[in-house]
């Protein structure tokens, strides 16, 4: 009975830090570039084809 209990205490903790690390990995960078992307767009303009 203990090792059940242990292993749903895994999962569960499995399951957290792959949704913590998803919103590490993911969205905080996302929110970043948002917030850098005009500066981005100065720095390195597209260039036009003409």
């Amino acid at each position: 009975m203990a090792f059940l209990l242990d292993a749903c205490a895994m999962l569960i903790s499995l399951v957290f830090l792959a949704i913590v690390g998803l919103v590490a990995g993911v969205a905080i960078p996302g929110l970043f570039m948002v917030a850098a992307a005009p500066w981005l767009d100065w720095l390195l303009p597209l260039k036009e084809t003409k």
